[in-house]
């Protein structure tokens, strides 16, 4: 076997001695809110940076199934071995769906297309739940409105006034709005 340094080059941030290890602290709450890093919260960028595993593959072309209603598992178990990945393969489905730039300026994702036997894929209204953010029994503000669980924060994000206005009454008691009324939710946003 040969050595990795003869199969493949590293980085110019790494060959230069100007790697920073902050910058592989993924964070896909900075992200959503617009506060990331270029290499993260840009797609192209993002997808230019990523090597897509195999595990990251077969989610992303669920995903992208899921998306164009021709298969995908509605519901996803993130699993990795070998030193983590879940936060890439979020944010890797973060920026599939809410991506302002052609399918085709991302790397790898063309292949991906033609692999799912997809032309496109829609773009989507995505909720970020970060249980770091919003810690339980301590609410928190959108404007004027206030909110106690993250069912509020899925429908506000989803769905602004508007859709946080289906949940209010089981927010301000916390406790779980209800399959129908999430079922609408996810249905309408």
């Amino acid at each position: 076997m040969k050595p990795w340094r003869e199969v493949i080059v590293p980085h110019t941030d790494v060959l230069e001695g100007t790697f920073q290890q902050a910058e592989f602290a993924a964070d896909l709450t900075a992200v959503h809110l617009g506060r990331a890093m270029r290499e993260y919260q840009e797609p192209a960028a993002f997808f230019q940076r990523t090597f897509i595993t195999e595990g990251m593959r077969l989610l992303l072309i669920q995903v992208m199934q899921r998306m164009n209603g021709v298969g995908g598992e509605p519901v996803v178990q993130l699993q990795t071995s070998f030193g983590g990945g879940k936060t890439h393969g979020m944010m890797s489905v973060y920026h599939l769906a809410t991506r302002h730039c052609p399918l085709s300026d991302l790397d790898g994702i063309p292949s991906l297309l033609d692999q799912a036997a997809l032309l496109d894929i829609p773009r989507a209204r995505v909720a970020v739940l970060d249980g770091h953010a919003h810690p339980p029994g301590q609410p928190w503000q959108h404007g004027r409105q206030r909110i106690h669980t993250l069912w509020g924060e899925l429908a506000w994000q989803l769905g602004g006034e508007e859709g946080f206005e289906q949940v209010k009454a089981a927010d301000s008691t916390g406790t779980s709005p209800g399959k129908a009324i999430l079922s609408n939710l996810l249905t309408r946003y």
